[in-house]
């Protein structure tokens, strides 16, 4: 397996307020079943496919892809993909934030698990080889990414625009307000959230939301909420040593209490037993 890998800046810190940002990015000739996950990224992560082939789980979801695709990592989402065995991808990805990315990737046809698409021909597949010729040009460098990425971004808006909901109908226009909300929920679980304020944001009736959020989901928006909310206590309580309070306010309850008891209905063990136990997250959702 052979990888060439760029950061943008070694130091986060010092990213500054861009628009769009980008982090990482590189190409690489997988070996035969080489993989990732289940896990998440913190950063929208781009995969180009340029041969081969390999497979996608997402969202419950299998995605078999091979050269002329690509798929997008959200933030926060569990994602697991692979290389065939027989014959393993090469690929080129990119990662990146910014102030912008999550308003701009909203106003594409993509969702969290609906991450696949085909790649467009003037731009995508060139996007590794645009992006490594930025490095000659150290004075100007975070302008030519960005450059770089707005050109991007324009491609895949303009490749796969979402769809207006005054412009779907029936089941379309429904899904299209289900993974909005699913969006929401991703990006703002950590605040104080509501069903009724989702309903609000997207313009619609607390009732009819909930109606096609469950049937579109499986389950009604205040449990999908909970159980986001709670994976991500799962991750934290297994991945840090911040207190049960502090997991508490970081995914979206002000009272440890209370979360502690929704955290026990979820996970069948209290908060501090599922992180000192040999329960793991796959063992309550598989």
């Amino acid at each position: 397996m052979t990888q060439k890998h760029f950061h943008s800046n070694p130091d986060p810190e010092s990213e500054g307020p861009f628009d769009l940002y980008v982090t990482h990015w590189g190409k690489e000739d997988c070996a035969p079943l080489h993989s990732f996950g289940p896990g998440i990224r913190d950063v929208y992560k781009f995969h180009f496919i340029h041969k081969g082939q390999g497979i996608v789980k997402v969202g419950g979801e299998t995605y078999a892809l091979s050269a002329g695709q690509a798929f997008v990592i959200y933030p926060n989402v569990v994602i697991f993909y692979q290389a065939d065995e027989h014959d393993p991808w090469t690929y080129s990805y990119c990662g990146f934030r910014g102030n912008l990315a999550e308003g701009w990737m909203a106003r594409t046809s993509l969702a969290p698990e609906q991450p696949v698409f085909a790649m467009d021909l003037q731009v995508m597949p060139y996007l590794y080889e645009q992006l490594t010729e930025t490095l000659a040009h150290e004075s100007s460098r975070d302008l030519r990414l960005n450059a770089v990425m707005y050109r991007f971004m324009t491609a895949l808006i303009e490749t796969l625009p979402a769809c207006p909901a005054e412009e779907a109908g029936g089941a379309k226009k429904a899904n299209v307000y289900v993974h909005r909300a699913m969006e929401y929920i991703h990006a703002h679980y950590a605040e104080s959230l509501s069903v009724e304020q989702l309903a609000s944001d997207l313009g619609l009736d607390r009732k009819y939301f909930s109606a096609i959020f469950k049937e579109g989901r499986g389950l009604p928006p205040q449990q999908y909420l909970m159980q986001y909310r709670m994976r991500k206590a799962c991750e934290l309580l297994r991945g840090s040593t911040f207190s049960v309070g502090e997991i508490a306010r970081s995914v979206g309850y002000e009272d440890a209490l209370l979360f502690s008891k929704m955290f026990k209905k979820f996970a069948g063990a209290s908060p501090t037993e599922y992180r000192n136990g040999g329960r793991t997250l796959s063992d309550i959702i598989p």
